[in-house]
């Protein structure tokens, strides 16, 4: 009499395998984490820079309709109400050329560690021309170029691309 050989077929996957598995869906959604994180404080930058649109066409129109002479008081924008990300926005005149302001966004610590990104108008022979700057931006040269240019303190990494040094 034979005796028959009874084959035992594997079923489900083994420890190792679902321990590899484990890992490596750990090492991507810890990646995919910190993207998320840089992505989402960019947003929120975003929002400040669609906040201050009123504040830049006031500007430029006061700048436009008055030779450069500017006024804070005479801005006409209703006062600013702060968001959770947007902590305050100010507009200062430039006191070296005596042309427009300054448009200054302060962000809340849940931006990027909060910080500040500056808008600061330049004015060449066609058009008035913004310079965004976060911290680490050199002051431009050349046609146009402003003496009261301030950096901003916003870290580069969450800033827009026009906004990096």
């Amino acid at each position: 009499m034979q005796k028959k050989q009874q084959t035992i077929r594997q079923q489900g996957f083994t420890l190792l395998e679902l321990m590899v598995v484990l890992a490596i869906i750990g090492i991507l959604a810890t990646i995919g984490a910190s993207q998320f994180q840089g992505y989402i404080a960019r947003a929120r930058v975003t929002e400040g820079l669609n906040l201050v649109q009123p504040y830049k066409l006031a500007v430029a129109e006061q700048i436009t309709a008055n030779g450069g002479v500017f006024k804070v008081e005479q801005l006409g924008v209703p006062a600013f109400v702060a968001t959770p990300d947007v902590t305050k926005i100010d507009v200062t005149p430039m006191a070296s050329k005596g042309i427009g302001g300054v448009i200054t966004i302060t962000f809340a610590q849940r931006v990027g560690g909060g910080g500040t990104l500056t808008l600061t108008p330049t004015i060449t022979s066609s058009a008035i021309q913004w310079l965004c700057a976060a911290a680490g931006v050199a002051a431009p040269t050349g046609e146009g170029a402003n003496t009261g240019f301030i950096a901003g303190t916003l870290p580069a990494d969450v800033a827009p691309a026009n906004c990096r040094g």
